[in-house]
């Protein structure tokens, strides 16, 4: 009895070392060569998560999304993400894009309440009922680009 239950503990170890390996090699998204799925407004996007978080997640989590949007601040307090913040909905909440170091002389060329397109991978929604930390929500899109 002792001897199949060990085989099937060493089948069962191979194949979680297995699946580790592929997941920490997986390659990342090039979001320069990738095709966007979805084109939207950054309030699109937002209202569309602020509405229903499940069927906004089922469609652009993890996916390439282009935004358009108008910038309403930068964060470059981190000069390995430098970030910039696209008006949501109103006062209500906002779309934070996360670049890449490569992308910071774009970033700083950007003046505010300007009109500007993003490419970038959607990660999802912060800002929920239950965990109210936030003064207002926000829609995360990280590895962005500048595309005008």
């Amino acid at each position: 009895m002792t001897r199949p239950l060990i085989i099937l503990l060493v089948v069962f170890a191979i194949g979680a070392v297995f699946f580790g390996y592929n997941a920490y090699n997986k390659p990342h998204t090039n979001v320069a060569q990738s095709q966007a799925s979805e084109t939207l407004l950054a309030s699109e996007i937002f209202v569309a998560f602020d509405t229903n978080e499940q069927a906004a997640m089922a469609i652009f989590s993890d996916r390439v999304i282009q935004l358009e949007g108008e910038l309403l601040s930068k964060d470059l307090s981190n000069e390995k993400e430098p970030q910039i913040l696209l008006k949501g909905n109103g006062e209500e909440g906002f779309v934070r894009c996360g670049f890449k170091p490569t992308e910071l002389t774009k970033v700083l060329a950007l003046t505010d309440s300007s009109t500007v397109k993003i490419k970038g991978i959607c990660m999802g929604f912060n800002g929920s009922e239950e965990l109210d930390l936030l003064d207002s929500k926000d829609v995360v899109l990280s590895n962005c680009i500048i595309i005008n």
